[in-house]
Protein backbone atom coordinates (compact mmCIF):
# COMPACT_ATOMS: atom_id res chain seq x y z
CA UNK A 1 0.00 0.00 0.00
CA UNK A 2 1.42 3.41 -0.94
CA UNK A 3 2.38 5.68 1.93
CA UNK A 4 -0.29 8.30 1.10
CA UNK A 5 -3.01 5.68 0.71
CA UNK A 6 -1.95 4.04 3.96
CA UNK A 7 -2.26 7.38 5.80
CA UNK A 8 -5.72 8.01 4.35
CA UNK A 9 -6.82 4.46 5.22
CA UNK A 10 -5.61 4.88 8.80
CA UNK A 11 -7.52 8.18 9.02
CA UNK A 12 -10.69 6.43 7.82
CA UNK A 13 -10.12 3.73 10.44
CA UNK A 14 -9.74 6.41 13.14
CA UNK A 15 -12.89 8.11 11.91
CA UNK A 16 -14.89 4.89 12.18
CA UNK A 17 -13.49 4.17 15.62
CA UNK A 18 -14.67 7.59 16.81
CA UNK A 19 -18.07 6.87 15.28
CA UNK A 20 -18.33 3.59 17.13
CA UNK A 21 -17.17 4.98 20.49
CA UNK A 22 -18.71 8.45 20.69
CA UNK A 23 -20.69 9.12 17.49
CA UNK A 24 -18.75 12.33 16.77
CA UNK A 25 -15.26 13.77 16.58
CA UNK A 26 -13.87 17.30 16.67
CA UNK A 27 -13.84 17.60 12.87
CA UNK A 28 -16.60 19.86 11.66
CA UNK A 29 -17.65 21.12 15.07
CA UNK A 30 -18.81 17.80 16.51
CA UNK A 31 -20.96 16.87 13.53
CA UNK A 32 -22.73 13.57 14.14
CA UNK A 33 -20.85 10.84 12.31
CA UNK A 34 -23.79 9.61 10.27
CA UNK A 35 -24.09 13.13 8.80
CA UNK A 36 -20.36 13.73 8.27
CA UNK A 37 -18.75 13.86 4.84
CA UNK A 38 -15.26 12.86 6.03
CA UNK A 39 -15.62 9.08 5.44
CA UNK A 40 -16.96 9.70 1.93
CA UNK A 41 -14.12 12.09 1.09
CA UNK A 42 -11.46 9.79 2.53
CA UNK A 43 -12.85 6.81 0.64
CA UNK A 44 -12.93 8.84 -2.59
CA UNK A 45 -9.28 9.82 -2.10
CA UNK A 46 -8.27 6.22 -1.30
CA UNK A 47 -10.10 4.34 -4.03
CA UNK A 48 -11.43 6.99 -6.40
CA UNK A 49 -15.05 5.87 -6.07
CA UNK A 50 -17.72 8.49 -5.41
CA UNK A 51 -20.24 7.26 -2.83
CA UNK A 52 -22.48 10.27 -2.60
CA UNK A 53 -25.15 11.92 -4.61
CA UNK A 54 -28.77 12.95 -4.44
CA UNK A 55 -30.13 9.44 -4.92
CA UNK A 56 -27.74 7.54 -2.66
CA UNK A 57 -28.67 6.69 0.91
CA UNK A 58 -26.03 7.34 3.54
CA UNK A 59 -23.92 4.41 4.65
CA UNK A 60 -24.16 3.00 8.17
CA UNK A 61 -21.24 2.32 10.48
CA UNK A 62 -21.49 -1.38 9.59
CA UNK A 63 -21.39 -0.54 5.86
CA UNK A 64 -18.22 1.48 6.45
CA UNK A 65 -16.61 -1.30 8.49
CA UNK A 66 -17.11 -3.68 5.56
CA UNK A 67 -15.57 -1.19 3.13
CA UNK A 68 -12.60 -0.66 5.44
CA UNK A 69 -12.10 -4.41 5.75
CA UNK A 70 -11.96 -4.70 1.94
CA UNK A 71 -9.31 -1.97 1.79
CA UNK A 72 -7.01 -4.01 4.03
CA UNK A 73 -7.31 -7.16 1.90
Amino acid sequence: MKKEIKKLTEELKFCLECWEKQEHCEFGGYTKCEQCAAPYLLYKLIIGEVLHGKKMKRLTLEDWKQKLKKLYK
